[in-house]
């Protein structure tokens, strides 16, 4: 995963800036510090710094290692003013790309936890039986109705007819296929409710 662009950004402006600062050595005709001397210095600070940002088990010391080759890298090229805060940043970037390294790594593994998750196995199989269930419990209701108020009821449900329909189909009136059809779906919905 890359560094987003400001991370990218800012670590260029670092190393240029420092680059071009004139050293402060240099202006008080002194020399530049010694990377051991830097090391004798700052080595204790720095595991300090990696110790408390580090779970435990972790070696502090392999980052104060690495933070200490990159610094010796861009020391032998230019000379600093101020290693120690050079250092600082240094080990603020290792913790960075640990981080990002470790979250890279472990992506795969990574199981998002919500309501927007589904189950790992869809509970087709439940849905299924629990419609067969209801299926039966409906045809056995329809089966248990009277003869007429079943035909009314499969007259207006399934062939889809009207009142006005069924009643001229059945020569009843039409307050008695509504009765039918009212006591049809009573005797279905108290069926269902049971089952």
């Amino acid at each position: 995963m890359s560094l987003p662009h400001a991370e990218r950004r800012f670590r260029r402006d670092e190393a240029t800036l420092l680059e071009n600062l004139p050293s402060v050595e240099a202006a008080a005709g002194l020399p530049p510090p010694d990377l051991e001397e830097v090391y004798r210095e700052e080595a204790p600070r720095l595991a300090r710094y990696f110790s408390s940002r580090l779970r435990p088990g972790e070696e502090a010391a392999d980052l104060v290692q690495e933070a200490f080759v990159r610094l010796a890298r861009f020391m032998s090229r230019s000379s600093l003013p101020r290693p120690g805060a050079y250092l600082q940043r240094i080990a603020r970037n290792l913790l960075y790309d640990r981080s990002k390294r470790l979250e890279t790594r472990l992506a795969p593994f990574h199981l998002p936890i919500g309501e927007g998750c589904d189950p790992g196995v869809a509970a087709e199989q439940e849905q299924t039986l629990e419609a067969q269930d209801v299926m039966r419990a409906y045809l056995k209701a329809l089966d248990d109705l009277p003869a007429k108020t079943r035909e009314v009821f499969l007259l207006h449900r399934v062939d889809e007819l009207t009142y006005r329909e069924i009643g001229m189909k059945l020569e009843i009136s039409i307050p008695t296929v509504q009765y039918h059809f009212a006591r049809a779906l009573a005797q279905i919905d108290a069926a269902l409710e049971r089952g």
